[in-house]
């Protein structure tokens, strides 16, 4: 599979955290070129229910609630990853340690500086944007608007809103409005663990989980963990006020933006990711029918595929908390026959079918079929890897009276 490859294209370069890079490809056309711009940005630990548009509770988000109304919500899959240090700005480390009370105005400086020299080159731009916000540590900036009244993490959600808010602004003020495809989406679920400075599931609580202890959040594969807020904005081509009910997963950008793009993909491995424009542009409702949810460290071995998504099913062949605000974790437990939960009908997985249904029965082997499949498509497709650690670019500072610097000892 394509995997891998992907998640080195995508956001390989960007391990969720503290490696914030701002990468853009711009194509050597002509002048009249009338191929679309993008803009990828995508947010760090941001909860489903972090975006007003889809959780009533959340007032913090104007600018992507305005978007929201203008274009499509969507739901979408992502995966957690691991944490790096440095500020990047394509593959070249700009500033280490990061200052995070500056951060929000070095994106939007920098943004803005690459939309106004790629207008004016006329060619069509990628600029992908790979976000501090909501990973903690909160910075400094946050902390002080706490003195207004508003928590910390209120403070950085509107933060992020606004300085996505600045890049819209600045792309329709200089760029074609018309040919720039925005695409907002965040890598995982909350850091439940971080109490109240972690986001919100909404109404995705994982509740047979909690009932065991621990987190159904990030580092898991509930709905908690792996369900992200995600929209879609381009007038005049995205349809405006749509809410998609297609199954979609954040490996679906980089075909996308390719299809758009008016290119295509090497044809010698498979992309687990789908051509969605469809879906974006027509309203269609054909997205994915499988998808799988890689194990992301709370329970068994990081990275194996042990929970199946199928249609509006989804099956656990393991389950285990992340460790909760409270301190508790939830024990890891293997499943075979499966839990398998209807979405449909209980979105906060809170009661798994019962093994002796006819429902669960002649849904168990087209699970074990799907699972079966991508996994001899593992074993027999190409194989590609990435090391970034012995990458002496990507090394961590070392400084002994910096918190964010880590040395090694002896």
């Amino acid at each position: 599979m394509g995997w891998l490859f992907l998640k080195v294209l995508l956001v390989g370069v960007s391990f969720s955290g503290f490696l914030y890079p701002l990468v853009d490809f711009c194509t050597r056309e002509k002048a009249a070129d009338q191929r679309p711009n993008f803009v990828i940005i995508l947010a760090d630990d941001m909860g489903w229910g972090d975006l007003g548009a889809n959780w009533a509770e959340t007032k913090d988000t104007a600018n992507l609630d305005k978007m929201a109304a203008e274009g499509m919500r969507k739901h979408e899959r992502a995966c957690y990853m691991d944490v790096a240090l440095p500020l990047y700005e394509n593959l070249h480390i700009v500033e280490q340690p990061v200052n995070l009370s500056s951060l929000a105005q070095k994106y939007a400086k920098k943004a803005a500086q690459f939309i106004q020299q790629a207008s004016a080159s006329r060619r069509p731009f990628l600029l992908y944007v790979a976000l501090a916000h909501m990973h903690v540590p909160i910075s400094a900036t946050q902390l002080l608007a706490n003195a207004g009244g508003q928590r910390p993490y209120q403070a950085g959600l509107r933060e992020m809103d606004n300085l996505v808010g600045q890049i819209k602004d600045k792309v329709e003020h200089t760029a074609a409005k018309d040919r720039t495809f925005f695409w907002f989406t965040g890598d995982n679920g909350p850091w439940s663990q971080k109490c109240e400075l972690a986001g919100s599931t909404g109404p995705f609580g994982g509740l047979w989980q909690t009932r065991q202890g621990g987190s159904p959040a990030k580092q898991t594969t509930w709905e908690g963990g792996h369900r992200v807020p995600a929209l879609a904005y381009w007038p005049g081509r995205v349809p405006a006020n749509v809410t998609s009910t297609a199954l979609l997963s954040v490996l679906d950008i980089f075909p996308t933006v390719v299809a758009l793009a008016g290119a295509s993909l090497p044809q010698d491995r498979h992309f687990d990711g789908l051509d969605v424009s469809s879906v974006l542009l027509d309203k269609s409702q054909k997205g994915h029918r499988v998808l799988f949810h890689p194990n992301s460290g709370a329970a068994g071995q990081y990275g194996a595929l042990q929970a199946v998504r199928l249609e509006q099913y989804k099956a656990f062949f393991i389950t285990g908390g992340a460790e909760a605000c409270d301190g508790s974790l939830g024990p890891e437990q293997q499943h075979d026959p499966p839990l398998i939960f209807n979405l449909e009908t209980d979105v906060a997985e809170g009661v798994p079918l019962q093994r002796s249904s006819a429902e669960y029965q002649a849904v168990l082997p087209r699970v074990r079929k799907a699972l079966a499949d991508v996994l001899w498509d593992v074993a027999n497709d190409n194989v590609s890897g990435a090391d970034y650690r012995q990458d002496p670019s990507a090394a961590p500072c070392c400084n002994p009276n910096h918190i964010a610097c880590r040395c090694l000892t002896a």
